[in-house]
């Protein structure tokens, strides 16, 4: 969320580097993205919401960039246990507070810096795509991204290209 000025603006539009420019934006996506994929409990870099959300997916030609909108309610629920609730009430007091300066969630991706492992898409008739990454750093990636209403194929595909087979 401390992407504000720096990789997006306060309107919600990417801000691009000298020489980037954008191929494609859509609305409705979202996306999981946990490392390493071979662990048990792997950690969570960035956790996908079900159903609907309020998203915009900016794919570039250096980048993809996930932006959301944050849902306090959908951030909270897993934490408002007996035991978590005061925690959960700080969060949600700095989560609206981030809100109305105009922050987002943001989830920024890099293809180039990745190796492709594996890549499974559901089938033709869903917009979902699931990766097996290998980084730059050695570590590893796993990355599902998704339409969350309806379908775009051709957005999907865009996305799959910007990840070739090495």
């Amino acid at each position: 969320m401390d992407g504000l000025g720096r990789v997006y603006s306060v309107g919600g539009g990417v801000i691009l580097r000298s020489g980037e420019e954008i191929l494609k934006t859509a609305d409705g996506w979202d996306a999981n993205i946990s490392s390493p994929w071979r662990r048990i409990l792997p950690k969570i870099v960035f956790e996908g919401f079900r159903g609907k959300t309020a998203s915009k997916l900016f794919v570039t030609t250096e980048r993809m960039l996930l932006l959301r909108e944050i849902d306090a309610w959908r951030q909270l629920k897993g934490e408002l246990t007996p035991l978590g609730f005061p925690a959960a009430a700080a969060k949600e007091f700095n989560l609206k507070r981030l809100k109305a300066l105009g922050a987002r969630q943001f989830c920024e991706i890099r293809p180039g810096d990745f190796r492709v492992v594996k890549a499974k898409r559901k089938d033709r008739t869903s917009s979902w795509l699931d990766l097996r990454l290998i980084g730059t750093d050695g570590r590893q990636y796993a990355i599902t991204i998704w339409k969350t209403d309806g379908t775009d194929p051709d957005t999907l595909t865009l996305i799959q290209s910007r990840f070739p087979a090495r």
